[in-house]
């Protein structure tokens, strides 16, 4: 089988680690051709020198994009679809603005569009909630118009967007931690030496609004009120977003952005995961605390408990008390952190790995490639 995995419109986020993770087992299956499409979030994160000759890598940078790049994003793809002729294209998320000729299987990772009950969507108001209404409008259109098939990633995604776009076929590949968690290599340490009474909270994200990382000022000042001292928040933002939204903050760091590979160490240097994101498909954040052993405590949203089940400490979205309540009841119970911990084990276990996601996948490409021929 030709496939063809595009990547090219990939700029940034949690799909583009779902993708690095795809292209890197991908190599356990050399009875296929891969071409592979690069987008700028990807480049940095491949080395073409760790891969067969059964694949072939093409870069892209279209920049942001808006209407206007979408036409450039199709013509580019069109050739590239002519130049190597594949049997299927997969893209791990969308839209891709890219009309093929073969069929097309398409993540779908938009949650803001199918959770409209989230506290960040209903904050929506005016001229905000019209440019959002138009945006998921012209985003539906390019979905329906190129997906063959869309890929969700929990069963509760795969109904909403079923219902959302009135498209059949959709499946379920669950996301996970991706393989650099199977065997963690060791980096030097990115924060100072821990005092063994502090307790580290780490957030690995990217400072998107909807992961209302801005929550965290309050509910450390709630926590210093308290009369709270040994706690920290390590955040993994750009250092000018940090500067801007969190300078002279007290108890609350960053690290800046951090490669996939490095993400396990900095795990290591941390107690706990917080997460008091608003909306989500899924984040891999959740699995990679639960493989390391890291207790979590997050927004108390139906997406969060469908993938995390009894293994974290939940509190009101953007109540930054009960989040504080939340954090001081971990403080203060190890047996509690101890089966937060335990309990993630068991809630790894509804996950497909690293390998048999990426064999879901190529399951899936072989089939729609097949009903083509």
């Amino acid at each position: 089988m030709r496939l063809m995995i595009n990547t090219a419109h990939q700029r940034f986020g949690g799909a583009v680690q779902v993708a690095l993770s795809f292209i890197n087992e991908c190599r356990d299956f050399p009875e296929h051709e891969y071409f592979v499409m690069l987008g700028p979030g990807l480049q940095k994160l491949v080395n073409h020198e760790e891969f067969p000759e059964n694949f072939h890598f093409e870069n892209f940078d279209f920049g942001p994009i808006n209407l206007r790049k979408s036409f450039a994003i199709n013509r580019a793809m069109q050739a590239m679809e002519a130049k190597y002729k594949p049997d299927v294209i997969i893209s791990t998320t969308g839209p891709t603005y890219f009309h093929s000729k073969a069929p097309q299987i398409i993540g779908f990772n938009l949650p803001l569009y199918i959770y409209p009950e989230s506290p960040f969507v209903q904050s929506f108001s005016g001229i905000r909630r019209l440019k959002f209404a138009f945006k998921k409008i012209l985003h539906y259109y390019f979905f329906k118009r190129d997906a063959s098939a869309f890929v969700t990633q929990t069963d509760d995604v795969n109904q909403r967007v079923r219902k959302e776009l009135g498209f059949d076929k959709v499946y379920t590949v669950t996301n996970t931690a991706s393989t650099y968690y199977k065997q963690p290599e060791s980096f030097p340490n990115k924060l100072a030496a821990k005092p063994e009474a502090l307790y580290r909270f780490v957030t690995i994200s990217a400072f998107y609004p909807h992961k209302d990382l801005e929550l965290i000022k309050e509910v450390a000042r709630i926590l210093e009120e308290r009369g709270r001292q040994n706690f920290e928040f390590v955040l993994t933002i750009k250092p000018e977003e940090f500067d801007r939204a969190f300078k002279g903050q007290n108890h609350i760091v960053s690290v800046g952005p951090v490669p996939p590979r490095e993400c396990p160490s900095l795990y290591r240097e941390c107690d706990a995961m917080f997460l008091p994101t608003l909306a989500e498909c899924f984040s891999a954040s959740y699995p990679e605390a639960m493989i390391m052993d890291k207790p979590i405590i997050t927004t108390d949203l139906g997406f969060a408990r469908s993938i995390c089940g009894e293994a974290a400490l939940y509190f009101k979205a953007k109540d930054a008390e009960a989040a504080a309540d939340q954090i001081e009841r971990l403080l203060d119970d190890k047996q509690l952190e101890a089966k937060l911990v335990e309990q993630g084990h068991q809630e790894l276990k509804k996950f497909d790995s690293p390998q048999e996601r990426a064999k879901k996948y190529i399951e899936l490409c072989a089939t729609m490639a097949k009903a083509q021929a």
